[in-house]
């Protein structure tokens, strides 16, 4: 029998497993989902698998095992069923009127569950509009499957297009409220590029915590940073870019450090592209701190899926430092083959909870820093010649 968490709504999770993708990778996805949903507040009751040549159009899952999650979520009182994919709204919506029509469980994908977490750690208005019009872009195109139940009712009681109509109307609402939300999003956007501007013209470098989610990063921007985030042991914790300042003192200056939003294997696009100004902070970094767990099994694994995040928005081509965190938890034997791998990339190994190696980061982002042509403040010029 599972084990099931007291008072979490029970979660079933439905993964397709393609054999032409590598099954690392797969088994990596579906233990995150596990996070996720651990996260979002659920307690996993069953693990689903279904071999990926059996899906379907409509439905995504096959017809036989949407059957079989039907009669499992009658009989064991399943809350939630996630499927560990980004389907189409028309899927979702197919699978709910299958499974569910009542709406007693809630039938989600990854986008949705994901989505689902950002609400709850959403503090900010920005963070509160970004989770928004990303919901919204996801969930607009099921109008249209909403629209077609709709005719057949109404068809089916002698008034044609009283469901066209509907639609219509729903997907005017719909559209409204999106322009509406991109309004809001594009005054703190502007203003956003107002303080980055400052910024520049200040002359004030700029560097950016990034990296997978739950790796660290509000840790070690506690640690290098005046500003103190709150740290949870959970995916997501931070939604909302946050900047401190940190002072360097063989250059005599302070320079701004920015913390936001972790990576996440396969992260849906809907929500990179709400999450634009967020990401801002990060495009405009002058050197990504890019931090990593490294007694992560899946270590790189997750390096890659950030490095390919990073393309995704252009900014693979930004200087980044690599920097190993919880170095505590990590073998000689693990660290040394570490080293020789990323022999030709600048990193360094910390533990930002114990602060083990934190001057060092702070030593070579000096360096990095001077590299670029950043002078000393007037009061320390005189060292430059000695």
């Amino acid at each position: 029998m599972p084990i099931q968490k007291e008072n979490r709504p029970k979660t079933l999770i439905l993964s397709l497993i393609d054999r032409t993708r590598k099954l690392r990778t797969q088994q990596a996805s579906l233990k995150e989902a596990e996070l996720l949903v651990d996260t979002y507040g659920g307690g996993v009751w069953r693990v689903m698998t279904q071999n990926a040549d059996h899906r379907s159009a409509r439905t995504f899952i096959g017809s036989g095992k949407v059957k079989e999650v039907k009669q499992l979520v009658e009989e064991e009182d399943i809350e939630i069923v996630v499927v560990n994919s980004h389907l189409k709204a028309s899927q979702l919506f197919a699978l709910t009127n299958i499974i569910s029509p009542q709406n007693s469980c809630k039938i989600w994908d990854r986008t949705q569950l994901i989505l689902q977490i950002f609400k709850n750690h959403a503090v900010t208005a920005e963070a509160k509009l970004q989770i928004r019009l990303a919901e919204l872009n996801h969930h607009g195109p099921e109008l249209a499957g909403l629209g077609i139940s709709l005719s057949q009712q109404a068809g089916g009681i002698g008034t044609r297009g009283i469901g066209e109509t509907n639609t219509e109307i729903m997907r005017r609402h719909w559209q409204k409220e999106i322009k509406v939300v991109k309004e809001k999003l594009g005054k703190i956007l502007r203003n956003r590029h107002q303080q980055m501007k400052y910024r520049k013209q200040s002359g004030i470098p700029t560097i950016s915590i990034i990296g997978y989610t739950n790796a660290g990063k509000t840790t070690l921007f506690n640690s290098l940073g005046r500003k103190k985030n709150k740290v949870k042991n959970a995916l997501f914790a931070t939604l909302d870019s946050s900047v401190s300042s940190l002072y360097l003192p063989k250059i005599g200056r302070e320079i701004f450090v920015s913390d936001t939003i972790g990576f996440i294997q396969d992260l849906p696009t809907r929500l990179i592209e709400a999450f634009k100004s967020t990401l801002l902070e990060t495009a405009n970094a002058d050197i990504l701190l890019h931090i990593i767990d490294s007694s992560d099994k899946n270590i790189y694994l997750k390096i890659k899926t950030v490095n390919q995040i990073l393309e995704d928005i252009n900014l693979k081509s930004k200087e980044q430092i690599y920097v190993f965190n919880k170095v505590d938890k990590l073998s000689k034997i693990k660290k040394e083959e570490l080293s020789e791998k990323y022999r030709y990339r600048k990193h360094i190994f910390i533990s930002a909870k114990n602060g083990q190696g934190i001057n060092r980061l702070i030593e070579i982002i000096e360096a990095q820093l001077l590299n670029k042509g950043l002078k000393p403040a007037p009061h320390l010029r005189y060292l430059e010649n000695r």
